[in-house]
């Protein structure tokens, strides 16, 4: 029988030092498919959709699989005062943003690096002016 747990630990709680590493794996993932189909660009599929092109199904399937974290990691930075996950976001966005600019200098690449670049600068901002101002429940 393992140790037990405090009944006031939750493992995914804002305050778990558990959101710094997930932000940065989850949008470095994201970033990596990402710069994988800007590069390797959409083919046609057997259902006249866009495929990933030949070399480049990881890229895809990375991407659709980071989709959903992603966007869990980047709104819960975006809305909470508590610095674990705003952490996670400015260090993945920084990650991912700089990734895709080593990458390429094309249009896609920077837009999209412009925008985690944004939620890395926006998220520490947010949480510090409600820890400021006390804008946002505690539970």
């Amino acid at each position: 029988m393992g140790a037990k747990r405090p009944s006031g630990i939750r493992p995914f709680d804002e305050t778990s030092l558990f959101w710094i590493p997930v932000g940065v794996i989850v949008m470095l993932a994201l970033s990596w498919g990402i710069a994988g189909l800007i590069e390797g660009g959409c083919e046609r599929g057997a259902r006249r959709g866009c495929t990933a092109a030949d070399g480049y199904e990881w890229h895809g399937w990375v991407l659709f699989l980071a989709v959903v974290p992603t966007y869990v990691v980047v709104i819960t930075g975006l809305t909470t005062d508590r610095w674990p996950p705003a952490l996670g976001t400015v260090l993945g966005g920084t990650t991912g943003g700089t990734y895709l600019i080593a990458q390429g200098q094309a249009t896609p690449n920077m837009i999209v690096a412009g925008v985690m670049l944004a939620f890395s600068l926006t998220s520490p901002v947010l949480t510090w002016h409600r820890r400021r101002h006390g804008t946002h429940a505690r539970t």
